[in-house]
């Protein structure tokens, strides 16, 4: 019963946890949106529904449509349902089996905390590798753009262009775009969703120019031409910043993980060695101080070496 009672204790505060991570990581998409909104207006009826949207996202941060934008743009053929699902599986049921059949307390933890990170780990880092690979692809895809208007096309079908001659992800991302306006979206509503997904600031650019465009005119092939030169500028000069700190990145993310990986892997390998730290009360004090601090230095070297352009 007390092992269960302790089982339960951490799945509950690892829920919590992570919806806090969460939650702290959305500020950018929460900033990213107010840019979005304030250049994609639409009109006072959709300002109306975008109004409840917020207040709705105030309420209840984590809602199924988010993890499924997070799922789609990360390339995983789950929906949000099934994501959840699976998520509470490997995170609480997974352990409690495991517990009720005799496993010991610290290998249950074990697979607690293993269990309800590594669906969320695995999708972000295919999420951010993904639309890593979409920025490098944006200089691409605005010369064929470009080529597309300047033979006389209208940018929904230079989009589409695109979409058939790219490779993921960008082709599925302008395709979505290209079906979403051929299905009766307005041109800024879909594009305003294309940035709130992929939170892109070069991609930012090129839709706020076609916005622009579309409502004081101008040549939009001169003005793609002109915006790909700078993304390209803007890549060679976020990669040669990116190889400059690559070694403080790489030291950054060896000592915060070193420890957590010790850890778990004693957790399973001898779990009488590590007991101490949750049956004591010094060793859960030790236990808390050690993940606070860990935390704090990791968001330190995260800060250094993360250069914003």
């Amino acid at each position: 019963m007390i092992r269960a009672m302790v089982v339960g204790t951490v799945v509950i505060a690892l829920y919590f946890i992570f919806y806090l991570i969460a939650y702290a990581r959305t500020k950018d998409k929460r900033r990213m949106d107010e840019r979005v909104r304030t250049l994609f207006d639409l009109g006072n009826e959709e300002n109306a529904n975008r109004r409840v949207k917020k207040e709705r996202d105030k309420r209840n941060p984590l809602r199924l449509d988010q993890i499924a934008d997070e799922l789609y743009v990360a390339g995983v053929a789950l929906r949000a349902e099934e994501f959840v699902t699976f998520w509470i599986m490997t995170g609480g049921v997974i352990p409690a089996i495991a517990l009720f059949l005799g496993a010991p307390l610290t290998i249950s933890i074990g697979l607690v905390i293993v269990g309800a990170s590594a669906p969320i780990i695995w999708v972000t880092i295919k999420k951010n590798k993904r639309l890593a690979q979409l920025g490098l692809q944006l200089s691409d895809a605005f010369s064929i753009i470009c080529n597309a208007l300047r033979v006389g096309q209208s940018f929904q079908s230079a989009m589409k262009n695109v979409a058939d001659e790219m490779e993921e992800p960008i082709s599925r991302e302008f395709m979505r775009v290209y079906r979403e306006t051929q299905y009766g979206m307005p041109l800024e509503t879909s594009l305003g969703r294309l940035v709130s997904r992929t939170k892109n600031p070069d991609l930012e650019l090129m839709c706020s120019a076609v916005i622009i465009q579309r409502q004081v005119g101008g040549n939009l092939a001169v003005i793609l031409s002109n915006i790909s030169d700078t993304i390209n500028q803007r890549i060679r000069l976020r990669g040669e910043i990116r190889t400059m700190t690559s070694a403080g990145r790489m030291s950054g993310y060896i000592i915060g993980a070193l420890p957590v990986f010790i850890i778990l892997l004693l957790m399973f390998i001898n779990p009488t060695y590590i007991n101490m730290f949750f049956e004591t009360q010094t060793g859960r004090i030790m236990l808390g101080l050690s993940v606070v601090l860990e935390t704090i230095g990791f968001l330190i070297v995260r800060k250094i070496v993360n250069i914003k352009m």
